[in-house]
């Protein structure tokens, strides 16, 4: 799975990209991008879709996440291109 998958999968529901882990050094412009794609997305298919990343210091992509809370699960940290 990638970031560009999900934001297919994001055209025929309704929740976008929701408290996806991501590198903590991820680049400013990057990150513009993604946010960028997904409010097109948003206005091509007038629904409201969010964008809330988990940036995860000291990761890299496709590194295991380690959360230890009932509230977070646990996966690979996804690449920001």
């Amino acid at each position: 799975l990638t970031m560009q998958k999900l934001l297919y999968i994001s055209s025929v529901c309704g929740v976008g990209i929701d408290t996806v882990p991501i590198p903590g050094n991820v680049l400013e412009d990057d990150l513009s991008s993604l946010m960028l794609d997904v409010a097109a997305l948003a206005g091509r298919w007038a629904k409201p879709l969010s964008c809330r990343v988990f940036p995860v210091p000291g990761s890299r992509a496709g590194d295991k996440t380690t959360f230890d809370s009932p509230y977070m699960c646990n996966s690979c940290v996804f690449e920001v291109e």
